[in-house]
């Protein structure tokens, strides 16, 4: 692992880019060489050692088996064709032989031991661009907006006629056209309207041959543990663990957490500040615009309009309440990841068990910015390991809970059993959260260029003031 904390420097990360999956091109019309890996190359596993020999990693044995893995599939994929991309004249004239398809890997262990790292390094070797590489949460965001504006092209008629039409399939078949290889970070599952869908999606995808490399924090049994008609999703666990391998990283080292070295910032070191001033002075230092000067800023995103705080350029200034404590979701959060290069917040409180849904959004939105590489400063009054506050009561649920469970008709028994309602998600996510803000203190982590993606064309913005990384690359 990298010894200065943030462990994706050395790598070009790929971010979730809209555009890749809009692309029109076929597999048909692609060079073969271009589909799996160069025919000459140096492994994984010496790429590795040649980073522990400059003093960029410190070895470990488990890394190492996930790399070997790694490299196996690597092979595999240099001749691969999947079945989705054979030709007509195949199809026409050996309809019945089957393609042999390619299992993927699913590797999950605790936070920070290089699971990401090892698949970065995996994705960046594959020298194809029918590749995918995204945060899982982002993906299936994807998914529900391919989804909404298949049903949205149907007539009336046809909405009405839609027997024999599956839009979850007409979805799978778009992506599988467009990539072969999924490469998933942070595969997790919480809300109930992934695990819905998730079973037919998949098993559309690895029926066209889609590859998938993907890691986690949970085994692929505990995964929507206690969720919201977990039974739905039952299914699509024997799925998974049919088409990946599943490979425990056993390891209980977050390298996050080591040998921090200094980020050099105005007014002091670190981008987890004590003081709302510091905000306003780092604001001015990238922008060269007073906060009192900046103008408000509305996205427009799938019909929502977005306002929080002011912003010049892709640097934005806001405060906890506008972020967290209002209703945003999933979406909302994206569109800012997308849009902002550093946020900036005001006024952000110790977080507690006792109030889970802005916990939930805050979490949700530490996932986005750092997949993203979101610069993210906080200005709190307690210490950054004691930014969430673990104790949980026995007391009554938030008034939102109350409500959900009232409209589900859940007696509070049954409430107590799920994870929605005790916790158990937030508890799990807590140590991935403070690992990820640590890393982003670093100023390996700061150097790194936004990854916004191509913003949709469903993004409008009212603010075209420039920004203070326009000259940074962000292919």
């Amino acid at each position: 692992m990298f010894r200065c904390v943030c462990r994706r420097a050395r790598l070009c990360r790929h971010a979730y880019n809209s555009s890749d999956l809009a692309r029109p091109a076929t597999f048909s019309n692609r060079n073969k060489d271009l589909l799996g890996c160069q025919r000459f190359y140096t492994t994984l596993t010496d790429q590795y050692k040649e980073k522990v020999e400059r003093g960029e990693l410190v070895e470990d044995p488990r890394q190492i088996v996930m790399l070997e893995k790694l490299e196996s599939l690597r092979e595999q994929l240099d001749a691969y064709q999947p079945p989705g991309t054979k030709s007509f004249i195949s199809k026409l004239f050996f309809p019945k032989k089957e393609t042999e398809t390619i299992n993927g890997l699913y590797v999950y262990g605790g936070v920070g031991c290089g699971k990401t790292m090892i698949m970065d390094q995996f994705y960046e070797n594959i020298h194809s661009r029918a590749k995918l590489r995204t945060h899982f949460h982002d993906f299936m965001l994807d998914v529900h907006e391919r989804i909404h504006k298949y049903k949205s092209s149907l007539s009336r008629h046809q909405l009405e006629n839609m027997k024999g039409t599956d839009p979850i399939r007409e979805v799978a078949l778009a992506i599988a056209s467009e990539t072969y290889l999924l490469c998933f970070d942070e595969f997790q599952v919480t809300d109930v309207a992934d695990a819905m869908i998730i079973k037919r999606l998949f098993e559309n995808l690895f029926e066209e041959g889609i590859v998938m490399i993907s890691t986690g924090n949970r085994p692929p049994d505990d995964l929507y543990k206690n969720g919201l008609q977990r039974f739905n999703f039952l299914p699509f666990i024997p799925l998974l663990k049919q088409h990946c391998e599943v490979l425990d990283m056993d390891s209980v080292t977050d390298y996050r957490l080591q040998d921090h070295k200094a980020l050099d910032l105005p007014g002091g070191e670190a981008a987890f500040i004590h003081d709302d001033n510091r905000v306003d002075e780092l604001f001015e230092h990238l922008t060269g615009v007073k906060v009192e000067d900046a103008k408000p800023q509305t996205l427009s995103f799938l019909g929502r309009d977005i306002t929080v705080g002011v912003s010049h350029g892709t640097v934005l200034v806001t405060s906890y309440r506008e972020l967290c404590n209002n209703n945003h979701g999933s979406s909302d959060f994206r569109a800012l990841a997308k849009t902002y290069s550093h946020v900036l917040v005001k006024d952000f409180p110790q977080l507690s068990m006792k109030k889970k849904s802005p916990l939930r959004r805050f979490i949700i939105m530490m996932d986005l910015f750092y997949d993203r590489s979101v610069k993210l400063v906080l200005s709190c009054h307690v210490p950054i390991t004691q930014i969430i506050d673990l104790e949980v009561t026995s007391g009554e649920a938030e008034d939102s809970l109350r409500m959900l469970m009232d409209d589900l008709q859940l007696t509070k028994k049954e409430a107590m059993a799920m994870s929605l309602f005790t916790g158990e998600d937030e508890l799990f996510a807590h140590k991935r959260a403070l690992s990820r803000l640590s890393e982003m203190q670093c100023n390996d982590y700061w150097e790194l260029p936004h990854r916004p993606g191509s913003l949709d064309s469903s993004i409008k913005t009212d603010n075209d003031a420039s920004s203070p990384d326009s000259n940074e690359s962000n292919s």
